[in-house]
């Protein structure tokens, strides 16, 4: 009986000790996210996406780091270097660095089986698959831009929106007052103002063209020849020179800040930037005195810009790939991209966004849902930042454009400038789109 008794105690020991190996709580997982465009509000918001997904999974843990603004991608790109992020915010200006130095994981095997691919836009797909047809990142929202424009002065003048650049031009030249301050248009000619030539330049030659919507300064079938040879081009940047001179003097210089300013503070009619002004606008100025319109059309029949973008991609050292792809799609989710689009003024990468916000069905939002009908029209095109020259590039053409809309160098000299440089660039790098 002793025996047999011992045998029992022995087997209800092991039960019991094979009980608690099953029952054993699976170890949490942390996922580490950095992001670059920050800011308090911002990062609130994110926070809050983070907190519903960690209640739905207590075994993950979503960490948020938020470098300041100033040095946050270069923080990110050290955080890859050293495999320490598992999520990293990738922006248009970022991707093809994080992308040529082998940092980022391709995402298509992970969402080949989201239940949201099929609500996802056509600029969201092109974001995605941008460099080397694979997807690097999920966008976050776009940063596209539309007309703002003083609907009380034009009111008062009797203009009407401009819908073309031709119809701009006019419009700013009928409204500009210099010896009462005031000025048809809130021109860009600091910081990434050769940005604006681009759109102009694009809209007088129209995307199909281009050897590649992302290589936007070659010409398709070109084997590297430019689009700084066109006359139509040179027709575009003769144009940008009479807008700038219904623009204050002053704005040669000007870059977002002080663009907007100009159009905030009373000083200009009209104004070309992203959708998050309209955030500055709604606080700053009255109900009423302005409101927003689609982007101009050029002389090709279409309204060209780029589709600024920001997103998330995941690093390729990340060692928890499964829990990061899934919380990838739950932040990109209709639900919670609206919700973040909503919140910080940026174009959803959903088409179903206004089942879950009206913000992007009426108001100030709706030139976006015009544009969005007309896809033939309003079309998207950038620089072809796949180069390593570009970063060369981005620290000299500002002055270039400057010393033109200064009378320092003819056009003619600056679209030799423009043209030697990108005829240089595919000459040491090659064919790269």
């Amino acid at each position: 009986m002793k025996k047999f008794l011992a045998i029992l105690l022995a087997i209800a020991m092991l039960a019991t000790l094979f009980a608690g190996c099953g029952a054993k709580e699976e170890e949490k997982v942390t996922v580490t996210m950095v992001e670059s465009l920050t800011s308090p509000e911002r990062t609130a918001t994110i926070q809050s996406i983070i907190d519903k997904y960690e209640a739905a999974n207590p075994n993950v843990h979503i960490e948020l780091i938020s470098p300041p603004l100033e040095n946050a991608d270069a923080k990110i790109s050290q955080m890859l270097m050293n495999g320490e992020a598992d999520i990293v915010e990738v922006r248009d200006q970022t991707v093809s660095q994080y992308v040529n130095n082998e940092w980022l994981e391709d995402l298509d095997p992970y969402i080949a089986d989201w239940e949201d691919l099929d609500t996802l836009s056509g600029d969201s797909w092109t974001c995605m698959h941008q460099l080397n047809g694979k997807c690097w990142l999920i966008p976050s929202g776009f940063y596209q831009r539309c007309l703002y424009y003083r609907e009380d002065v034009l009111a008062e003048a009797g203009v009407a929106v401009p819908t073309t650049w031709q119809e701009l031009l006019e419009a700013s030249q009928a409204l500009t007052d210099a010896g009462s301050n005031f000025y048809g248009y809130s021109f860009r000619g600091g910081t990434s103002g050769y940005q604006y030539a681009d759109t102009v330049i694009w809209s007088y030659i129209g995307v199909d063209i281009l050897a590649d919507p992302n290589a936007g300064y070659y010409l398709k079938d070109g084997n590297g020849a430019t689009i700084f040879t066109l006359p139509e081009t040179k027709e575009a940047l003769e144009y940008h020179k009479e807008l700038f001179k219904a623009s204050p003097t002053d704005s040669v210089a000007w870059a977002f800040s002080e663009m907007v300013e100009g159009f905030i503070g009373g000083t200009t009619a009209f104004l070309i930037q992203d959708a998050e002004v309209i955030a500055n606008c709604q606080v700053d100025m009255e109900e009423g005195t302005w409101n927003t319109a689609p982007f101009p059309i050029g002389p090709a029949g279409e309204a060209v810009f780029p589709n600024g973008f920001g997103g998330w991609g995941m690093a390729a050292a990340c060692e928890n790939k499964e829990a990061a792809a899934d919380f990838l799609m739950f932040l990109s989710n209709p639900e919670n991209n609206t919700l973040y689009a909503a919140n910080h003024a940026m174009v959803p990468i959903h088409t179903n966004a206004s089942e879950y916000s009206d913000a992007f069905a009426k108001g100030y939002f709706a030139c976006y849902s015009e544009m969005a009908a007309e896809p033939e029209v309003y079309r998207h095109a950038t620089q072809p930042q796949m180069y390593v020259a570009f970063a060369t590039y981005k620290t000299e053409v500002d002055a270039m454009y400057q010393k033109y809309l200064l009378d320092e160098i003819t056009v003619d000299e600056l679209l030799k400038w423009l043209d030697d440089f990108w005829v240089q660039a595919y000459a040491d790098e090659g064919q790269l789109w």
